[in-house]
């Protein structure tokens, strides 16, 4: 009779767990805009850095079927997919670019800041650069960089496993001139 019980809870258990059908996918037509650099990301290792129409919060994300150029600020039509999965209670959220509305150059001196070394939660640090057999850095195995006179700094915070940002110009070809580090 006990197994009879047991059978029956483990069955009536199994019925109402979580399983494929309990996620929910929607789609929405948004606008982008994406600025014109990429991030360090936790996840990813890069990232864009977006904001939607409507939504003031900058949000670093992947954007499917998008070719970016670095020093290019962008306005997107894309479709934002969210799954939505009851049984963990959680949600993600991807995009996919549809059309280019306009794409304009960024001031040549235009500077913006990048993690290089941070802490994440619930991993410790993260490291995003790494010195290459030629002296220059490299950003999330993706970005070369100059280090102009930052290098001897660079390579104590690795070392030391500090927490560092880097403040960046574009350079040529797509890559990053570190102009100033912050602990």
């Amino acid at each position: 009779m006990k197994k009879i019980v047991i059978l029956i809870l483990t069955l009536g258990l199994l019925a109402n767990s979580c399983s494929e059908s309990d996620e929910s996918i929607s789609h929405e037509q948004v606008e982008l805009f994406v600025a014109h650099y990429k991030t360090t990301d936790p996840f990813h290792g890069t990232a864009f850095v977006v904001t939607e129409e409507g939504d003031p919060s900058e949000k670093h994300v992947q954007i499917d079927n998008f070719f970016f150029e670095p020093g290019y600020n962008y306005q997107l039509s894309a479709d934002k997919i969210t799954t939505e999965n009851a049984g963990t209670n959680s949600r993600t959220v991807r995009y996919r670019a549809l059309d280019m509305i306009s794409k304009t150059a960024a001031r040549p001196d235009a500077e913006f800041r990048i993690p290089l070394i941070e802490f994440v939660n619930g991993r410790g640090m993260a490291t995003f650069i790494r010195r290459q057999a030629d002296s220059t850095f490299i950003l999330s195995n993706e970005i070369q960089f100059n280090c102009n006179y930052f290098c001897a700094d660079l390579d104590r915070a690795i070392e030391q496993q500090s927490a560092i940002e880097g403040t960046f110009t574009h350079g040529p070809d797509g890559t990053y001139q570190l102009q100033a580090v912050k602990d």
